[in-house]
């Protein structure tokens, strides 16, 4: 049974409002599900069972053949780029211990029950990972999640909290990650360029080819940091960028990364 809180109810029963589609896999990023649980249930028990709904709900809703669940596990490779990545989160207050526990119960639970323990990265890597070997072998896939950050992934994305999906294709995943390495992203701590928000990175790549993009992104950078500017740019790309094979978890440089781009 599900409790009186509407945000609960409507992220495990609302039909989808989008046309129908089957894919072969669904990835799901299940860290943002996990803390919703946490917050509005009352209970372990309660959460366990929300968290089940949740992934049926979302397997329902995309009609996907199979599910590929992706939890965070212990550790970030990003930690050792930056020690200040992630630092303000909750704005330096502690997590409630009642919700803490659950989130942590329900984490076990999913790691327990064969969801993907995301050690040293994030859950996202890992879909961005799966969704990589995915498009290599020409499955049909979707990636579920609530996380800008993985829109830069190529592929058909639901929104599980919208209850959308949409189509990411690979010049507007590569412009999404261009703007994000100008402006960086507060909530992570990750630090963009100084007075440039979203409005002013599109500016900045408006009419901008998506070969020359990456060009444009390093140019503002070196405006903006004469002395260090490389350094600073790869820090906030090593940051964002979502890993797509699994051997980049490691500071990586552009140039790697996009070798056999044109």
């Amino acid at each position: 049974m599900f409790n009186n809180n509407d945000a609960v109810y409507e992220m495990f029963n609302k039909s989808c409002m989008t046309e129908e589609m089957e894919y072969d896999k669904c990835f799901i990023d299940a860290d943002s599900i996990i803390f919703k649980i946490a917050v509005t249930t009352d209970s372990v028990t309660q959460a366990k069972s929300y968290f089940d709904k949740a992934l049926d709900a979302i397997m329902r809703d995309t009609g996907s053949v199979k599910g590929y669940v992706a939890v965070k596990g212990k550790g970030n490779f990003r930690y050792g780029i930056s020690e200040d990545y992630k630092g303000t989160r909750a704005n330096g207050k502690p997590m409630d211990p009642k919700v803490k526990e659950r989130r942590e119960a329900v984490t076990e639970y999913a790691w327990e029950t064969g969801c993907f323990k995301s050690d040293n990265c994030e859950a996202d890597d890992i879909v961005s990972i799966w969704a990589q070997e995915a498009y290599d072998a020409g499955e049909h896939y979707v990636i579920a999640h609530i996380d800008k950050d993985i829109d830069m992934v190529p592929g058909w994305h639901y929104n599980f909290n919208k209850k959308t999906q949409y189509f990411i294709d690979g010049d507007e995943g590569h412009y999404k990650m261009c703007i994000q390495m100008l402006t960086g992203d507060s909530t992570d701590n990750i630090h963009g360029l100084k007075g440039i928000g979203p409005k002013k990175a599109e500016k900045i790549l408006k009419d901008v080819p998506t070969k020359d993009m990456l060009e444009t992104v390093g140019d503002t950078w070196r405006d903006h940091h004469p002395r260090d500017w490389k350094p600073k740019l790869e820090t906030c790309f090593n940051l964002l960028y979502m890993r797509r094979d699994w051997n980049g978890f490691r500071r990586l440089t552009i140039e790697e990364v996009f070798k056999n781009d044109d």
